[in-house]
């Protein structure tokens, strides 16, 4: 046997092997490395999906139940909280979440449904103040527009200031609209199937609420309180309605009448 031969062989053989390695690699690199030529695909099935500028800022995220992410990072400062739908989040130029959608269902061995869907859009550094929701318990189920007033400071920010404040003054803090959300318009159905309208003012007390269904319609206009003071409307007998009220509740006769 020639072994210098094979000794050649062998040397070949491994440099053919590593040339058809390095080829593909290199070519594969190549293709990924010019990110202004399109590339199509007829399906593709991924866990995450990540949205991302030239600088690497995060956008936007889409992903399934165990890589969506896990709390919400402002100013900095991550405050962990567990997320157990799949979904979708935005992002806003600083790479924070500035709104998203969730979505899920499930029904249990007795056939009993829980499910819902959410997108909302957030203030800046803040908490959502547009939200459209879905959200079912058995049989009965929600669904409406809401709008939302949130605080002029970022999450982080109020998070500190009120971290060692007392019960009372967070309850303060909450009706001067400097701590949570204050929700001010409600559109969608009730529980009872309802179409319902709810108006509230910067304190979140409700002011106008609307309620129409099979048996009546009716508006009414509450005070600083949340006293109903005049209902005008339809009732269960098609009859119109005006209706005024004092402050201890006992109806009046309307004013110019």
């Amino acid at each position: 046997m020639d072994t210098n031969k094979l000794a050649r062989d062998v040397k070949f053989l491994k440099a053919y092997a590593l040339t058809m390695t390095l080829v593909p690699a290199v070519a594969l690199l190549c293709a990924f490395g010019k990110p202004d030529k399109p590339v199509r695909f007829q399906e593709i099935s991924v866990e995450r999906l990540n949205l991302v500028e030239r600088d690497g800022t995060v956008k936007m995220i889409m992903a399934n139940k165990a890589r969506f992410p896990q709390g919400v990072t402002i100013d900095g400062k991550h405050t962990d909280y567990p997320r157990t739908n799949p979904g979708m989040l935005f992002y806003n130029d600083k790479g924070e979440e500035c709104g998203g959608l969730i979505f899920g269902g499930q029904q249990d061995k007795d056939g009993k449904v829980s499910a819902g869907g959410h997108f909302s859009l957030d203030r800046f550094g803040q908490d959502q103040v547009v939200a459209l929701t879905y959200q079912q318990q058995g049989q009965g189920y929600t669904a409406g527009l809401t709008f939302n007033d949130a605080p002029d400071e970022s999450m982080t920010a109020v998070q500190e200031r009120y971290k060692n404040a007392t019960a009372e003054e967070k309850q303060q803090a909450q009706r001067e609209g400097k701590l949570g959300l204050q929700p001010r318009v409600y559109m969608g159905t009730t529980r009872s199937r309802s179409s319902a309208l709810v108006l509230n003012d910067q304190r979140g007390s409700n002011r106008v609420m609307l309620i129409a269904n099979t048996e009546q319609s009716t508006l009414d206009f509450k005070d600083a309180q949340g006293r109903v003071r005049l209902t005008i409307g339809v009732d269960s007998h098609n009859q119109p309605v005006l209706r005024c009220f004092d402050e201890a509740g006992k109806e009046t006769r309307p004013a110019g009448l």
